[in-house]
């Protein structure tokens, strides 16, 4: 299993949330620690991530992507 941040993590992976940095804002969305997510898209340019977490798509931005630490599971 290979651990990398969201923004460098492969596309169409499952992936579980090692580390994220302390806002707020992800815990509200549900972005914590231990949850199972995957990887929609990256767009092009520094553009944001787009993960999908249970049924809901959200957008996180490049720099948030890049200090969140997770593992690729498949």
């Amino acid at each position: 299993m290979k651990s990398c941040t969201l923004y460098t993590a492969s596309r169409k992976k499952r992936c579980i949330l090692e580390s994220i940095p302390d806002e707020k804002l992800l815990q509200s969305l549900g972005i914590r620690s231990g949850v199972e997510l995957s990887i929609v898209s990256r767009q092009p340019f520094g553009g944001p991530v787009t993960i999908k977490l249970g049924d809901r798509c959200l957008a996180i931005s490049k720099s948030i992507a890049e200090q969140i630490s997770i593992r690729e599971v498949g």
